[in-house]
């Protein structure tokens, strides 16, 4: 019963907020989506290029593990930004296509 209380005071709360607010609380939500999705990716990047990269880590890196790191994340975004490109530029070609 409480639980149903609180829903149903939540959802009048959220009724009485004005488009503008709405609005804000959208692209608040958006932003915080936007940001969760780039650490994900940053999370994935570090995760395969470290795996592929060092072999045993030590106090530093050395030259030669900086270069493959940065190189593989290089091509790990290049490689994203293709996939990424390639299905907008389908979506606007519509269905079928």
């Amino acid at each position: 019963r409480e639980a149903r209380k609180i829903r149903m005071q939540a959802a009048a709360g959220v009724g009485d907020l004005d488009r503008k607010s709405v609005k804000e609380v959208q692209s608040f939500i958006e932003h915080q989506q936007q940001i969760q999705q780039i650490q994900a990716v940053v999370g994935k990047i570090t995760e395969l290029c470290w795996e592929k990269c060092v072999s045993k880590p030590g106090k530093d890196l050395t030259e030669s593990e900086k270069n493959c790191i940065a190189n593989c994340s290089e091509r790990f975004l290049d490689t994203s930004m293709f996939v990424v490109n390639r299905i907008q530029n389908k979506h606007k070609a519509g269905p079928g296509r």
